[in-house]
């Protein structure tokens, strides 16, 4: 892509699981895009959340983005019995990252993890064009930060 940047995109496993559309190292696409807190990582260009849910408020800005997927990382973690019956808490410094080639279908056990962690979020490198419209973070938005 001439004149591009990349940006970090975060997919929910359930969203993708429940509707999401298959994707791949390679493939183009169009996501629904809402601004995530800025990054102390100066490497990080911009750092985003797909969503197709309905869940973002109609003030903060979503907008469809277009970008070729460059990488895909699929992050698991551990849990832990939480504080009340059935709850469980994500176990800090468990976080496992396994690069990905495509996304695949729900259920699926990704290669690196062990029985106890379960797949939370795709973490997507996806390239778009210089100039592209990209939604600004709104500050104090629960869930995006």
């Amino acid at each position: 892509m001439v004149g591009s940047m990349v940006i970090e995109v975060d997919l929910s496993e359930w969203e993708q699981q429940c509707c999401g559309d298959p994707f791949r190292v390679g493939s183009t696409v169009t996501w629904k895009l809402v601004a995530r807190a800025p990054s102390q990582d100066a490497g990080t260009v911009g750092r985003y959340r797909e969503e197709h849910h309905g869940e973002t408020p109609e003030h903060v800005p979503h907008l469809p983005v277009i970008g070729t997927v460059r990488a895909v990382l699929g992050l698991h973690c551990a849990f832990d019995e939480g504080p009340n019956a059935g709850e469980l808490t994500v176990r800090p410094g468990s976080e496992v990252g396994v690069e990905l080639e495509a996304v695949p279908g729900a259920g699926t056990q990704l290669p690196g993890c062990s029985a106890e962690h379960r797949l939370l979020t795709y973490r997507v490198q996806l390239e778009v064009a210089d100039g592209t419209e990209l939604p600004g973070y709104v500050p104090g938005e629960p869930g995006w930060e």
